[in-house]
């Protein structure tokens, strides 16, 4: 079911502020990006199959505008005003590409056309695509394999005029509250035990030495692109080590000129921009009623209100000539893994962690700012 959720017009200033107040709270915590000496920093890392899913490649750690490639299937273009270049976008890559030849245009809009999976070689600190070419058999039959789920029934649409933060935060009234999770509590009860284990998670960022309590860091350091892998290894963490129940939030910028536009704070303060985003989404007992909170250790030092989080996406410091807006967003089971398709009404899922680990190995050793 559709519904349309926004805040106040008068609340519009309030979310610019947000936006710069955010950016205040986005600062190091126990996950620090290295500086230049460190025994991380320079680490060469020569990627192997990536089983179609996270980035694989030669870069350097640390090293920026040097080429990535995986196997992805297009979700949507974009045409640039003015321009006969395009923008693409894929399900398995959170960026907008931009494309200027020709011939690969028309590759891009076949294989769409199609809905077949392409190897795309591209520089994820430019956006810009370089490259696309035929994958193996074995690569594209393994994509199409993924199992795609409806996931209409969580979608909201967004204007943010007429709702306010606390409505937003506000599970029940949402029709977010975790209710249904066989074997889990489904109510964190507090602050501090959501901070306890938040902080657990970050420890396994991939930017700290290490040893790590789970079996793949997790490249927080990294947040261009992966946030679908980051959540479903989040979601296991607090799953199967706390046992509480969570959902996962999408957030789409997927109509005209909307993007997400995020500043990295915590990794060198540049800009990013995303056409869709994800973490954990869980419920936290608070002495005003139980709250809905975002765990995104990419982009946050604690858990966070759902509210809060939206906001930092719409950041006018990165708008550029973009609309800073979220679109949509759409509250899905945490088995969701990754969209399929611009629309954000159906998704891809991974339940051997497969795509999972194979990305946040592959995202291990780069950074958000070069």
């Amino acid at each position: 079911m559709n519904r349309i959720f926004s805040f106040r017009v008068a609340g519009k200033m309030a979310v610019l502020c947000a936006a710069l107040a955010v950016s205040g709270m986005l600062t190091l915590s126990s996950c620090e990006k290295k500086q230049a000496g460190s025994d991380k920093q320079t680490t060469s890392v020569c990627y192997g199959s990536d089983d179609n899913n996270g980035a694989s490649g030669s870069v350097g750690k640390g090293a920026g505008h040097q080429t990535l490639s995986s196997i992805a299937t297009v979700a949507g273009f974009r045409t640039i005003e003015g321009s006969s270049a395009v923008e693409v976008f894929f399900n398995e890559n959170t960026e907008f590409f931009t494309v200027t030849d020709a011939a690969t245009i028309a590759t891009l809009k076949t294989a769409f056309s199609n809905n077949s999976a392409l190897r795309i070689t591209f520089d994820p600190w430019q956006g810009v695509l370089v490259k696309v070419a035929t994958p193996s058999a074995s690569d594209e039959a393994a994509i199409k394999s993924r199992v795609n789920v409806s996931g209409a029934s969580g979608a909201f649409a967004v204007d943010f005029t007429k709702m306010t933060d606390d409505v937003i935060n506000e599970p029940a009234g949402m029709g977010i509250l975790n209710t249904t999770d066989p074997g889990l509590n489904n109510l964190i009860p507090d602050f501090a035990t959501a901070q306890l284990m938040f902080d657990y998670i970050t420890r396994q960022c991939c930017e700290l030495p290490g040893p790590y309590a789970i079996d793949y860091c997790i490249p927080f350091q990294y947040c261009i692109d992966g946030c679908y892998a980051r959540a479903h290894k989040m979601c296991w963490i607090i799953n199967n080590r706390y046992k509480y129940g969570t959902k996962k939030i999408f957030s789409f910028a997927n109509a005209g000129s909307d993007k997400l536009c995020v500043q990295g704070q915590k990794w060198g303060g540049c800009c990013i921009r995303w056409w869709y985003h994800v973490a954990p989404l869980v419920t936290i007992k608070t002495p005003t009623g139980p709250k809905a909170y975002v765990f995104d250790p990419a982009m946050f030092n604690q858990p966070v209100l759902l509210a809060t989080w939206l906001h930092a996406q719409e950041n006018p410091a990165c708008a550029g000539s973009f609309n800073p807006h979220v679109t949509m967003i759409n509250v899905q089971p945490t088995t969701s893994y990754a969209p399929s398709g611009s629309s954000g009404m159906s998704f891809s899922t991974d339940p051997m962690y497969t795509a999972t680990n194979n990305t946040l190995d592959n995202y291990s050793a780069l950074i958000t700012c070069p």
